[in-house]
C-alpha cells in the first residue's frame, strides 16, 4: 500500500472513531490506538478539519458535529430503488416531523440521482413541511432526545400513555429508536432509571425532555433485532404467548402474502381455511390487527385473548343493534 492509500485510509479510520466515540478522543488516544506519532494524527486533524467541522473541548478531546457530517455514497440504481421505498414507506407512516425529517430527505433525493425517484420524494417533503410539520414542543423533544442519545447523558421526560391523561416522569437513558412497523410513529427504547428496567416511549406521546447532569454507558450487546425478534411491533418481554388463528378461506391468500412476524407458521387446511400461529412477548399490540380482519379471523389460542376479541366485537355490534 503506498503512503497516500495508507494515509487516506488512516484518516478514514480517524473519522469513524471520533464518529462512534460522541465524548471525544485526544490525539494521544488515536495515535496509540493507530500506531502511529501524535505528530502524524495532528497533521491528520488538519487534514480532516478542511473537509469536516472537527469540534475540541476544553480537555483537548476531538469530535466530529454529527449535525453537519454527511459521508458520499454510491448507490446503483437498484439500490437507488431501495432507499426510495424505504423513505416512501416513512414518509406516508410519519404524523409529526421535525424539520431534520424533510432536510434529510431531500438531501437523499439528490444523491439518488435517478430524476424520477429525485422527483417524487422532493414533493413528498412538501407535506412534511406543511401540515404533519411538527410544532416547536415536538422538536424541542427530538432534539433534546436526540443529544441524549448521542452524548450518552441521561434525560428527564415527561410521558403521556395513550389512553391516559396523567403525566409520569422518567429519568431515562435513551439507547435505541425504532418505527412502528404496522402503525405510525416512532418508538425511543432505553433504560427508565425510575422503574429499574427497560422500557419504550412513544416519541409523540412525549410531552417534555430535559437533559441530567449524569452520563451512561450504552449497552452495545442490546440490539434492535434481538430485542424485538418476539415482539408483535415494538412491545417486548420475557415470557411468550403462543398465539394461533384461523382464517377463513377468502383470505388466507392475503395473510400468505406476508411475513408478519418472523415466527409465524402457516397450516392450509383441508376447506381453504388457514392456521396461523406465533409466539410473541404479549398480545396488546395484536389486538387492533386481530379486530381489523373482521368475522374473517377466530381467535382458537389463548382463551384469554378469545374472550377479548369476542367481548370487543360483541360491544361494537351493539352499536348496530338499531
Amino acid at each position: 500500500m503506498g503512503h497516500a492509500e495508507n494515509k487516506r485510509h488512516r484518516q478514514e479510520e480517524i473519522e469513524l472513531r471520533l464518529l462512534r466515540s460522541p465524548h471525544g478522543l485526544k490525539p494521544s488516544e488515536l495515535a496509540r490506538d493507530l500506531g502511529v506519532d501524535r505528530s502524524t494524527v495532528y497533521r491528520d486533524l488538519t487534514e480532516i478539519s478542511e473537509r469536516v467541522e472537527l469540534m475540541q473541548n476544553e480537555a483537548g478531546r476531538y469530535r466530529i458535529n454529527p449535525t453537519n457530517y454527511v459521508r458520499n455514497v454510491r448507490l446503483s440504481n437498484a439500490e437507488a430503488l431501495t432507499i426510495y421505498i424505504a423513505l416512501r414507506r416513512f414518509i406516508r407512516q410519519t404524523s409529526y416531523a421535525p424539520t431534520f425529517f424533510a432536510t434529510a430527505i431531500q438531501k437523499m433525493a439528490i444523491a439518488l440521482r435517478h430524476p424520477s425517484l429525485r422527483g417524487h420524494l422532493e414533493l413528498s417533503t412538501a407535506s412534511l413541511d406543511g401540515a404533519r410539520q411538527a410544532s416547536a414542543q415536538q422538536t424541542e423533544v427530538w432534539n433534546r432526545l436526540l443529544q441524549g442519545w448521542y452524548e450518552q447523558v441521561v434525560v428527564r421526560l415527561e410521558y403521556r400513555k395513550g389512553r391516559q391523561t396523567e403525566i409520569e416522569t422518567h429519568d431515562f437513558e435513551p439507547y435505541l429508536f425504532e418505527p412502528a412497523v404496522l402503525s405510525h410513529g416512532v418508538y425511543v427504547i432505553g433504560w427508565s432509571r425510575t422503574r429499574n428496567q427497560l422500557r419504550t416511549f412513544k416519541i409523540d406521546r412525549i410531552q417534555h425532555v430535559a437533559l441530567r447532569a449524569q452520563f451512561f454507558e450504552r449497552d452495545d450487546d442490546l440490539t434492535p433485532d434481538d430485542l424485538l425478534r418476539h415482539a408483535w411491533g415494538v412491545w417486548y418481554g420475557v415470557e411468550r404467548t403462543r398465539v394461533v388463528l384461523r382464517f377463513d378461506a377468502a383470505v388466507a391468500a392475503r395473510v400468505r402474502e406476508t411475513i408478519w412476524h418472523p415466527s409465524q407458521q402457516l397450516e392450509d387446511q383441508a376447506d381453504g381455511s388457514l392456521l396461523w400461529s406465533v409466539e410473541i412477548a404479549g398480545t396488546l399490540e395484536l389486538v387492533s390487527w386481530i379486530r381489523g380482519w373482521g368475522h374473517e379471523v377466530e381467535v382458537l389460542e389463548p382463551q384469554s385473548l378469545r374472550r377479548d376479541i369476542a367481548d370487543s366485537l360483541r360491544r361494537a355490534a351493539e352499536r348496530y343493534d338499531d
